[in-house]
C-alpha cells in the first residue's frame, strides 16, 4: 500500500476506496473486480496497482484511515486510559457504523480485526508496559473484542448510545461480567 506523501496519489486512494465502498453497498464483495472498482474511481488499473495490492488493501486502508489511533500511534506514542481507550473504541463504533455495517455485511469483519491488531502491536510496543510473553496474547484479545463488539453493535441493530457501548466494553474486557 502507498504510504508517501503525494497528494494526488493520496487523493487517488481515497477515490479508490470510496469506490469500493459503494460498489460493497451494490453487490457482493466477491462479484467486485479491481477493473469495476478502477472503473467507479475514474483511475486506471495502473494507478490502483501502484497505490493498493488487493481489495482487501483497500479495505484495511480505508479503516486504517479512519482508526481510533493510527495517527497517535504514528507519532509516537500510546497514553491512554484504559477507560480512555473504551471511550474511544465506543465513539468509533458508533461513529463509523456505516462502514462496519458494510463489512459485516460481507465477512470482512476480520479486516477490522487484522488493523486492530497492528495498531495494538505499535502502541504496545511504543509504551512498554506489557511484559513480552503476555503481549500477543493481549494484542489478540484487545482486537478480537473490539471486532466482535462492534459486529454485535451492527447485529443488534445499533441501539446503543456512545456512552452505554463505552461501559459494555469496559465491563467486558475487563472481565466484570464474572461475579466474584
Amino acid at each position: 500500500m502507498y504510504c508517501g506523501n503525494n497528494k494526488t496519489a493520496l487523493a487517488s486512494q481515497r477515490q479508490i476506496a470510496e469506490a469500493l465502498l459503494h460498489l460493497l453497498d451494490e453487490r457482493p464483495y466477491g462479484d467486485i473486480s479491481v477493473s469495476a472498482i478502477c472503473k467507479q474511481a475514474d483511475v486506471s488499473r495502473q494507478t490502483f496497482y501502484s497505490l493498493f495490492q488487493s481489495k482487501e488493501n483497500v479495505i484495511t486502508f480505508a479503516l486504517r484511515n479512519d482508526c481510533c489511533y493510527s495517527g497517535i500511534v504514528a507519532e509516537g506514542g500510546c497514553h491512554y486510559s484504559f477507560q480512555q481507550m473504551c471511550g474511544g473504541f465506543s465513539q468509533y463504533i458508533v461513529g463509523h457504523a456505516g462502514i462496519l455495517a458494510i463489512l459485516s455485511r460481507h465477512d470482512l469483519m476480520p479486516l477490522l480485526r487484522h488493523v486492530l491488531r497492528e495498531d495494538f502491536s505499535l502502541c504496545l510496543a511504543s509504551e512498554g508496559q506489557c511484559c513480552q510473553a503476555l503481549q500477543p496474547y493481549l494484542i489478540d484479545y484487545l482486537a478480537a473484542g473490539i471486532t466482535s463488539i462492534a459486529e454485535t453493535y451492527i447485529r443488534t441493530g445499533k441501539t446503543a448510545s456512545p456512552e452505554a457501548l463505552e461501559g459494555i466494553i469496559y465491563m467486558l474486557l475487563r472481565g466484570e461480567f464474572y461475579p466474584e
